[in-house]
């Protein structure tokens, strides 16, 4: 599929005309091709402050506090890296390609070329996702909370049984 095409299949430019488009393909610098098993982000201070949108394969998200093991896979539309895009913090992941992958790639550099309204394109869309992100860890906060507590009931309720159970010496 061509870059265009790319571009068109992800809903992170779905807000973008074509014009806008065209202009992402021809800035040659915006798309990245690596080969299986490359780091796009490695965890820590040293790497740059790139964020990047997987058009195309499938990337493994890991830590190093926890060797060989996969956190997640993620493919075509993801979005990685807008945390430190955003505040310049230490990446607190690796990013490491599955398969082969072509990205969109932006960092400070390339943002500050871009057309102000193309900027704030880029920046309402990570906004939003950052919302996503944040109402879905809410909403698996509360469903946690709600596990907790109903096994702490149930335990609570074991323990009490058990102990009513046991003739008193």
């Amino acid at each position: 599929m061509s870059l265009l095409g790319l571009l068109e299949s992800i809903a992170f430019f779905e807000s973008f005309t074509n014009d806008e488009k065209l202009f992402f393909v021809q800035t040659e610098d915006l798309f990245v091709t690596l080969g299986p098993g490359e780091f796009l982000i490695k965890e820590g201070p040293d790497s740059d402050d790139s964020f990047f949108i997987v058009l195309d394969g499938q990337v493994n998200i890991t830590k190093d506090s926890l060797p060989g093991k996969v956190l997640t896979t993620l493919g075509s539309g993801a979005v990685l890296g807008e945390m430190t895009f955003l505040t310049g913090n230490p990446r607190s992941t690796n990013v490491i390609t599955e398969e082969g992958v072509t990205v969109f790639k932006v960092n400070q550099g390339t943002m500050n070329r871009l057309a102000a309204h193309m900027q704030v394109k880029i920046l309402r869309q990570l906004t939003d996702i950052l919302v996503n992100r944040l109402n879905t860890i809410t909403e698996n906060m509360v469903q946690q909370k709600r596990i907790n507590e109903t096994l702490t009931l149930a335990l609570r309720e074991k323990i009490l049984s058990e102990n009513s159970a046991t003739p008193a010496t």
